[in-house]
């Protein structure tokens, strides 16, 4: 995420009473002084026409209903100062035209709300939450949580042990927009590094063999009190939930790559699982 004025995009659920992302979005505008960008996709069927004599008159009439419910949720922009900019499309696949409006818009961060998922559900398929980690350039904070952030911590999870370029670089990237978005909403830096054998000297600047890097080592690479740097073996997503529960954060920062074959229908990926098990909300980069 860019430190200038930050662009939130915002997808408006037509189907929750609560808008929980919207919620998110007007806090995190109003403390970084962010621009809403508000998204609102809808679609029915002709079954639901009705009295209408044709389906370009119940096209429009619904979307003009769509644009007028949408504009009373942005009344806090309006009474908060923040603004704000609104759409509303007409397509029957949100996901995509979710995505596409968001690259459209050049936003900063996207902002979706989340649900709790069976382990099944996640593993098997591909829920919206992975579909949008998978194909969406920019940022997204999932949040399943309306109310203010109970802590002023955010808690980066590096990769320490993938030996390869990328997941080196996404590490970069992770802690480049946790340390964005914690300057944006004035909170805590914290940095979480687990891995299950061994960690990945070729692509650190550090001279210890890898049973022998410490994490005060760790934190002078990353620039970071030691305190606020937790360095753990053990299974990748127990021990993240393991220091999740001891930091408490209000914000946990993940990185997420696109995954193909097999690992594209079996979902092993780590921000995936920790959206269900952390009570946080959970920013993912890629």
């Amino acid at each position: 995420m860019k430190q200038k004025k930050t662009r939130l995009f915002v997808i408006v659920d037509p189907t929750a009473e609560h808008q929980v992302a919207l919620v998110k979005a007007l806090l995190i505008a109003k403390l970084g002084g962010c621009h809403i960008h508000a998204f609102l996709c809808i679609h029915k069927s002709l079954d639901e026409a009705g009295e209408y004599s044709s389906r370009k008159d119940f096209k429009k009439r619904t979307l003009k209903e769509a644009e007028a419910w949408l504009e009373t949720l942005m009344q806090p922009c309006k009474v908060s100062n923040v603004p704000y900019s609104t759409e509303v499309v007409w397509n029957s696949k949100w996901v995509d035209a979710s995505i596409h409006a968001a690259e459209k818009s050049a936003c900063d961060l996207m902002i979706k709300s989340t649900f709790h998922h069976s382990k099944a559900r996640r593993f098997f398929s591909k829920t919206s939450d992975y579909y949008m980690m998978e194909h969406c350039a920019s940022p997204i904070l999932f949040t399943d949580q309306a109310q203010d952030w109970k802590s002023d911590r955010i808690l980066a999870c590096l990769d320490l042990e993938s030996g390869d370029p990328e997941h080196a670089r996404l590490n970069d990237v992770i802690l480049r927009d946790a340390r964005a978005f914690a300057d944006i909403v004035g909170m805590d830096l914290y940095i979480a590094c687990a891995y299950l054998i061994s960690i990945d000297v070729e692509h650190l600047p550090l001279k210890a063999p890898a049973g022998e890097i410490t994490p005060e080592q760790l934190a002078e690479l990353y620039d970071i009190d030691p305190t606020r740097l937790v360095l753990r073996q053990g299974d990748i997503v127990a021990t993240l939930r393991e220091i999740c529960d001891e930091i408490d954060p209000s914000i946990v920062v993940m990185g997420s790559l696109a995954r193909s074959g097999i690992s594209g229908k079996l979902i092993g990926n780590t921000a995936q699982k920790l959206l269900d098990i952390v009570d946080a909300d959970v920013l993912t980069v890629n």
